[in-house]
């Protein structure tokens, strides 16, 4: 009788412990759960201000900025000042040269533009890639077709490039007759458009 006893002693210890440890177990696995819901429904500052500047549509200034392809463009758009023109309500399209599109030029001739006696001089340059209002590839190729095969575009300068069409693109020639193909084209900034452009393009001397 006393061994019955014992064991069912030992017995009801156990199950009096096992009980106690799956309690602090489901306890623990619950504040785990809790505290993981709650970082998920409250994120930390930094990930809601990250999401934030996700959502934010940039302007023409802030999208060349944080473009590293774009790079060359926007120092031209520090040293000329153009950046309160490109942070403007607008709206603008510019035709946004690429790195690549600045390496084409002779050795030396970026240098030279980009040195502060020269500033009016690249500026004129630069004014030769923006075009005040909205000009979307879908237009320009309906524009060209009506002109039968070529219309003209004012820039913000008033030097006029020629656009034709070339295996399907969208092709640009300056009063130099330099010609470059529009890349990119329609990006949507807060105040215009982007298109990128694989020439510089060039005012008449």
């Amino acid at each position: 009788m006393k061994i019955r006893y014992k064991i069912f002693s030992v017995i009801l210890t156990g199950i009096v412990i096992t009980s106690c440890t799956q309690s602090k177990t489901d306890k623990t696995s619950e504040d785990n759960n809790k505290l993981i819901a709650e970082k998920i429904d409250s994120p930390s500052k930094a990930v809601f201000e990250e999401k934030k500047t996700e959502e934010k549509v940039l302007n023409i200034a802030e999208f060349t900025a944080i473009d590293k392809g774009f790079s060359t463009l926007t120092s031209i758009i520090k040293a000329t000042g153009a950046s309160e023109t490109l942070s403007s309500e607008g709206p603008y399209t510019i035709l946004a040269p690429a790195n690549l599109a600045f390496d084409k030029l002779p050795e030396g001739t970026l240098d030279h533009l980009l040195k502060p006696e020269n500033k009016e001089q690249l500026k004129t340059i630069l004014d030769c890639h923006i075009i005040k209002g909205i000009q979307k590839k879908d237009d320009l190729v309906d524009a060209i077709k009506k002109g039968n095969g070529s219309i003209k575009l004012k820039t913000i300068n008033g030097t006029v490039l020629t656009a034709t069409r070339k295996s399907g693109d969208i092709f640009l020639i300056d009063q130099m007759g330099n010609g470059g193909v529009l890349v990119t084209t329609d990006v949507k900034a807060s105040n215009g458009l982007i298109h990128t452009i694989d020439a510089v393009m060039m005012p008449k001397k």
